[in-house]
């Protein structure tokens, strides 16, 4: 048998090893920690731009979504034509209820009135809010806001820039600004930008 070389370490030797070992373990555990805090926040960025997107579509749509529960149709009227009360069903995959209702439909409208019944109020909060600042760009932002999408006849960012003795670039500023306020208030706290 061969002899081997024995190592002997001081004990200084040993505990100045064990400091860079501990060094490079907490280093490696902060840089862990920060990048699951980085993608935190990259993960709430996302639903928070999610959620102002929704917004934004939801007051584009404001007028369509506030006459879909008025105008849809999910009974199917006795004088239909048996042919189209057939694709119907084949549409729905199965047969059409003795009340003659068009279920998905129905639960359509009903989501669509709750949900606009909830934008509608929240619609209300912020005009309240921005009417009573003392801040003529909040006042101007609900008025910006009424105009493009919720009056019946709407304005164009042009009109509402003459209107408002403004640029069009602020029309859009000023839409960006309320489309923020409004996800705060139609999401609650998950609206809020982090």
């Amino acid at each position: 048998m061969g002899k081997g070389k024995t190592f002997s370490i001081t004990q200084e030797e040993m505990e100045r090893l064990l400091d860079r070992a501990a060094d490079r373990a907490v280093s490696a555990y902060q840089k862990e920690i920060a990048e699951e805090k980085k993608k935190s926040v990259s993960e709430e960025k996302a639903k928070f731009d999610r959620r102002y997107r929704n917004t934004k579509m939801l007051l584009e749509h404001y007028r369509d979504f506030s006459e879909y529960d008025e105008k849809a149709i999910y009974r199917i009227s006795n004088e239909l034509d048996e042919d189209i009360v057939d694709i119907i069903e084949l549409m729905e995959g199965r047969r059409i209820d003795r009340d003659g209702k068009i279920e998905s439909i129905e639960r359509g409208v009903i989501r669509t009135r709750v949900i606009m019944n909830h934008v509608d109020r929240m619609l209300e909060v912020y005009r309240e809010s921005c009417e009573s600042s003392p801040y003529q760009e909040e006042k101007r932002r609900w008025r910006v806001i009424e105009g493009l999408y919720l009056n019946n006849k709407a304005k164009t960012v042009q009109e509402i820039a003459e209107e408002e003795v403004i640029n069009e670039r602020t029309v859009y500023k000023d839409v960006k600004a309320a489309c923020r306020r409004l996800t705060a208030l139609i999401f609650g706290i998950d609206g809020f930008e982090r």
